[in-house]
C-alpha cells in the first residue's frame, strides 16, 4: 500500500527537520564531543540512513538539502558537500532499491564507505591540492580519526532513526464502518 499525500508530506517534513537538526548539531561549536580534535560529521550517516530504502530521487533531495546546509557554514568548498552527498545517497538508495535489502549491515557498510570516501576526497581536493604545509599528516591526525568517530556513531544514529522511519512508512488504514 502506498502512503497518502498527507503522509508523504509529513514524512518529508520530518526528514527535513531531522536533517536540519543534524546540521545544526554538527555545525555549532560545542554541541558535539571532539575527542582528540576529531569531529563527527553527523550529516553523512543521517542522510544515508534516511535515504536508504526510499526512492532514489527522494534520497538525493534529502541529502542535497543536508549538503546545502553544510555548505552554508563553510566558506572554502561551496557546493562540494551538496553534490557529493546527493550523488552518493542517490547511488546508495538505488542499490538498496534494486539490488540489496535495507538492513542494518547494508546501511552500516554504505555509511562507512560514504564517510571514508568523503574524508579522502575532501583531503585530496581541499588540502593536498592547495599544497598546505603538513597536509600529508592531516589525513592521519584529523580526517581518518574523524571518519572513525563518525562511523562509530553510525549504529547509534541508525538505531535512533529506525523507529521514526518505520512509523512514517506505515500507511494508516481507513476505518471501515
Amino acid at each position: 500500500m502506498d502512503l497518502s499525500y498527507r503522509q508523504r508530506t509529513l514524512k518529508t517534513v520530518v526528514y527535513l527537520l531531522i536533517t536540519a537538526a543534524a546540521a545544526l548539531i554538527q555545525n555549532t561549536a560545542g554541541l558535539t564531543l571532539e575527542p582528540g580534535g576529531a569531529r563527527c560529521f553527523l550529516l553523512l550517516p543521517v542522510c544515508m540512513i534516511l535515504g536508504a530504502g526510499e526512492d532514489e530521487r527522494f534520497a538525493a533531495a534529502i541529502s542535497l538539502f543536508g549538503g546545502l546546509l553544510w555548505d552554508l557554514s563553510s566558506a572554502v568548498h561551496l557546493g562540494f558537500n551538496a553534490v557529493y552527498m546527493c550523488v552518493m545517497c542517490f547511488l546508495g538508495a538505488a542499490l538498496i532499491t534494486y539490488f540489496l535489502r535495507n538492513t542494518f549491515i547494508t546501511s552500516f557498510i554504505f555509511c562507512a564507505v560514504f564517510i571514508l570516501l568523503y574524508c579522502l576526497l575532501y583531503w585530496l581536493f581541499f588540502i593536498i591540492i592547495k599544497d598546505v604545509r603538513g597536509a600529508e599528516l592531516s589525513l592521519f591526525s584529523f580526517y581518518l580519526p574523524s571518519a572513525v568517530y563518525t562511523i562509530a556513531a553510525a549504529p547509534i544514529i541508525y538505531l535512533s532513526l529506525r523507529p521514526i522511519k518505520r512509523a512514517l512508512s506505515k500507511p494508516i488504514k481507513a476505518l471501515n464502518r
